[in-house]
């Protein structure tokens, strides 16, 4: 389901994406601002996911005799709409007419940008960690549980590697409201990062490990 449900998502942004950009001609900053948007939500949508990722490891439920399925969904839809914004911001500074430095290699291979090369290429290493954890979540069944815990924990630095994108490549990053949700998010991660390398026994007893399938 969830699958489905980021696969029309991103088939809804790229064809309004296009659609935009045809109705403007070679002018106007619709798609600039319909990709920088998307990018923005990819963001929120991989916060979310690690954040749910984390609080699953955890065995954190809404209530005390609560179940893990909402917390697992929410990890698996949010982790999947990554990926389509991703999709959606790519798409949109591919075919952007005011932004033409950013090219079909620069999507695909990290630190060939012209411009800010490092900045960018970080957001090019953000989406192939995600696209690799969703890959193992996908190939989940296949593959033996270490193998698997050891490719998800790649969701960290693909969260630090899009803070870090979005922060020092994003057009946008100095306004208040950027600011603020970057510093929002990431606290609140760290936060729940601390309590978990703390040690807090949220596991219930003899609970087998869960994963994403």
């Amino acid at each position: 389901m969830s699958w489905k449900a980021a696969a029309l998502v991103a088939a809804v942004l790229v064809a309004g994406i296009t659609v935009s950009r045809l109705a403007e001609g070679g002018s106007g900053t619709t798609t600039w601002d319909a990709s920088r948007a998307a990018g923005f939500a990819a963001y929120l949508m991989l916060w979310v996911a690690v954040m749910s990722g984390v609080a699953v490891h955890m065995r954190w439920r809404p209530s005390s005799n609560g179940s893990l399925v909402g917390v697992l969904e929410l990890h698996r839809i949010a982790s999947t709409l990554a990926l389509a914004f991703v999709i959606g911001h790519v798409f949109g500074l591919l075919i952007d007419p005011v932004k033409p430095f950013f090219s079909l290699l620069d999507a695909v291979v990290p630190f060939t940008s012209s411009y800010r090369s490092v900045q960018v290429g970080l957001g090019t290493l953000a989406e192939w960690s995600l696209i690799a954890v969703l890959l193992s979540t996908a190939l989940s069944g296949r593959m033996a549980w270490k193998t698997w815990k050891a490719v998800h924990y790649a969701s960290f630095p693909c969260y630090l590697f899009a803070l870090i994108h979005g922060l020092t490549a994003g057009s946008d990053s100095q306004t208040p409201i950027a600011i603020m949700t970057y510093v929002a998010t990431t606290g609140a991660l760290s936060a729940l990062l601390a309590v978990r390398m703390a040690g807090r026994d949220w596991a219930a007893a003899g609970e087998p490990g869960i994963r994403p399938s």
